[in-house]
């Protein structure tokens, strides 16, 4: 009697590990641009996993490193800020990310915080496509990931 293993390997064993997923808007992405961060992700899933004295540090703003993990040795600083309306954001730094990344509106882009190494993980997930004449017009976004693959969100 045959007995049969089952030997298929699933990434969907692991947990996403980008935690706070943003969309970026024209705020996001202007000139004088500063990323805000979503307040009820930053609150249960980073500030949790920051050390206490950082966290005692973010009303005045604290530098922070960014690593791109599309680029393991490039990592960029950046001031964490929460803002007296209780509103996280990356300002002093963010822009040069933003630039070196080419990131535009639409964009999808993930974040978490390695308690490690005391240190944000970024990457660039999704690129907004441009708007093209066979789209129908009816709330569609096409994105291309970074693989390549395309995908349409209504």
């Amino acid at each position: 009697m045959a007995h049969y293993v089952n030997l298929e390997l699933s990434l969907s064993q692991y947990e996403d590990p980008w935690v706070l997923k943003k969309r970026l808007t024209d705020s996001d992405v202007c000139i004088k641009s500063q990323l805000c961060l979503p307040k009820q992700l930053m609150e249960q899933f980073i500030v949790p996993e920051m050390g206490n004295d950082l966290v005692q540090k973010l009303a005045p703003g604290v530098e922070v490193k960014v690593r791109d993990v599309d680029r393991i040795n490039h990592s960029y600083t950046v001031t964490l800020k929460l803002r007296k309306d209780g509103q996280y954001l990356f300002g002093k730094g963010w822009n040069l990310l933003k630039n070196s990344k080419g990131l535009i509106k639409g964009d999808f882009i993930g974040l978490y915080w390695d308690k490690l190494e005391g240190e944000f993980k970024f990457k660039h997930l999704k690129t907004q496509m441009p708007s093209s004449s066979s789209s129908s017009g009816k709330g569609e976004t096409s994105t291309q990931g970074n693989e390549g693959e395309t995908n349409t969100q209504v």
